[in-house]
């Protein structure tokens, strides 16, 4: 447990992620935000105008040398995820990153090993794990409601949404729907299903729309173009230990209307998470009242100066992208790919 009343914090990318976190740390009562990093030093002017941030920085090592800094959030593409967690680690500093944990499991895996050997804490800002539709199912699935889950599946799928700027250039974003929106619907799909242990992946993706420049849509335009080199959608079989597996399926890009589900099957009863919240049992029961969501942010602060267990470990992380990792070995070999 920490003996300071408030934690120290500065937020790395002032784009439309980073201006999340700033305004969840404004409003964490246990936070103080005194740093703010981006590469356009006008973008992240505005920033600390916006909520009274002292110190405007466009050099991020130079951010993490100061020594009131306690913790950073990380909101830059995915392939700074990395470098950029573990420079601050190596600087002392804890660090809550955005999903997904990194561009790669190989990434992933240095960034839990620094962790463990600097000590800091390493989170992953991982927000469907905090809804409370989610914490309440939780709860259900721990008191044996759906009994034993054997299957489940899960997928966001989007009609002409490809992000412009970074996230559609493989070289920034490490990859297309597959690491934006199933690290996050895998994610809560597992953890859901008291987090197995993955044994092999049979993956598919295609790039027929993005290839051909169809799909496109207009979220993220003004954060720098490039060539669209990613998949438009992916679809994944992970096989588990225990005989357990989960189909996800996610998409920037079909010609179909937009659809977002979570199902699980239980040998006593099945859960829908998206797109509504129910229980699926003979006889049937009631679901209970959806419960408060909790604030990722306020929630990082305190387990930092609680000394607590993030609610999204580093370590979950890694294992979810040694999945994402295998669905993409899969599709490109046409075997099944071993984790």
């Amino acid at each position: 447990m920490s003996n300071k009343s408030k934690l120290m914090v500065g937020v790395a990318g002032a784009g439309f992620a980073g201006r999340a976190h700033m305004e969840g740390y404004k409003n964490t009562e246990d936070a103080e935000l005194i740093a703010v990093c981006d590469v356009s030093k006008e973008r992240a002017q505005e920033s600390a105008d916006k909520y009274g941030i002292p110190h405007v920085f466009t050099d991020f090592n130079e951010m993490i040398s100061l020594k009131e800094l306690d913790a950073v959030s990380i909101c830059l593409p995915n392939t700074m995820h990395a470098p950029m967690s573990i420079a601050a680690l190596e600087a002392g500093k804890h660090v809550l990153c955005e999903k997904p944990l990194a561009a790669n499991a190989e990434q992933a895996q240095k960034m839990v090993d620094t962790a463990k050997r600097t000590g800091k804490t390493l989170a992953m800002s991982l927000n469907f794990r905090y809804e409370g539709r989610t914490l309440t199912l939780k709860k259900l699935i721990e008191s044996g409601t759906l009994g034993d889950i054997y299957y489940a599946k899960t997928a966001m799928l989007r009609s002409n949404a490809i992000p412009r700027g970074w996230f559609h250039v493989k070289e920034r974003s490490g990859g297309g729907p597959l690491l934006d929106l199933a690290s996050h619907m895998l994610d809560v799909t597992w953890w859901l299903m008291g987090r197995p242990e993955p044994v092999s992946a049979c993956g598919f993706t295609s790039s027929k729309l993005s290839s051909s420049g169809k799909g496109m849509g207009t979220w993220g335009v003004g954060y720098g173009d490039g060539p669209v080199d990613i998949e438009d959608i992916a679809i994944g079989l992970i096989k588990f230990k225990d005989g357990k597996s989960i189909f996800v399926e996610v998409s920037w890009a079909l010609n179909g209307p937009p659809f977002h589900y979570c199902y699980l099957f239980g040998t006593e009863a099945g859960a829908s998470l998206y797109p509504d919240f129910a229980i699926y049992k003979e006889p049937a029961i009631q679901a209970p009242p959806i419960e408060p969501s909790k604030d990722r942010i306020r929630e990082f602060v305190r387990n930092i100066l609680d000394g607590t267990e993030p609610l999204g470990p580093a370590t979950d992380g890694l294992q979810v992208m040694k999945m994402l990792d295998a669905i993409y070995k899969s599709a490109e070999t046409g075997k099944e790919a071993m984790i």
